[in-house]
């Protein structure tokens, strides 16, 4: 590891389960985050800033004066721009150790990273979730999905190939819910959305540093009530990607 990285990383290193062999492997890491909003942009800043060697971002949206209360990724300035590109520029200015792949476009299964060690869903939509989860499953990639509605949010990891019978998104949510809306919708509150998208992040740093991960565990966060709780979810038999 180089002075510079030593100096940048420090607080890492003096961490006993991260050190400088966990922080090798996070400058080793690869990761796809699908989606430069709230959850995904807030969860690539966080992981640039850790170190994460690879990061591949999708997303084709363009940034709006309406995304500022909660993506905190973009400034004023940016309104208009593509979110990729502009949350691209941020993750290179905040580390140039990292290397950035950004994609203006949505997720598709031909571009996706197929020597990912996660994949990370920070969108707003079941189609995309859904596609993604049968992906990850097929390719033995993990994915860590996150979402937020007001003062609600949640996260897991699910598809795991190193646990049996991992449950995967699906198990979770069979079908796309009828009440089904986003945040333009239901109205989120900005600091869920910060304090989902890390735990989402520190998911993502234990995984790739080797510590255990419960896969299937679903953190509920309720910010009005300040309160937290874990769903630990079984395989559903009945699902149709684990086809068990």
């Amino acid at each position: 590891m180089k002075s510079e990285q030593i100096e940048r990383y420090k607080r890492h290193l003096l961490v006993k389960e991260i050190g400088g062999p966990g922080q090798a492997k996070l400058l080793k890491g690869r990761v796809t985050i699908v989606g430069a909003g709230a959850l995904g942009g807030q969860v690539a800043l966080t992981l640039a800033a850790a170190g994460v060697g690879h990061i591949q971002i999708f997303d084709d949206d363009i940034v709006d004066l309406s995304n500022l209360q909660r993506q905190t990724q973009f400034v004023t300035a940016d309104a208009g721009r593509s979110k990729v590109a502009a949350l691209g520029e941020r993750l290179i200015a905040l580390n140039p150790d990292v290397q950035i792949s950004v994609i203006a476009e949505r997720w598709s299964a031909e571009k996706s990273d197929e020597s990912a060690d996660l994949i990370i869903d920070g969108t707003d939509n079941f189609e995309s979730r859904f596609a993604m989860n049968a992906w990850s499953r097929e390719h033995k990639i993990p994915m860590i999905t996150g979402a937020v509605a007001g003062w609600q949010g949640q996260s897991m990891l699910v598809n795991d190939p190193d646990r049996e019978a991992c449950p995967c998104y699906q198990c979770f949510v069979p079908e796309t819910p009828p009440d089904a809306g986003d945040c333009n919708d239901l109205g989120v509150v900005g600091a869920v959305t910060v304090t989902t998208a890390n735990q989402m992040a520190l998911l993502a740093i234990k995984y790739l540093i080797g510590l255990e991960v419960k896969s299937g565990d679903l953190w509920l966060f309720d910010g009005l009530a300040g309160r937290t709780r874990n769903v630990t979810l079984g395989q559903d038999p009945a699902c149709p990607v684990c086809k068990i």
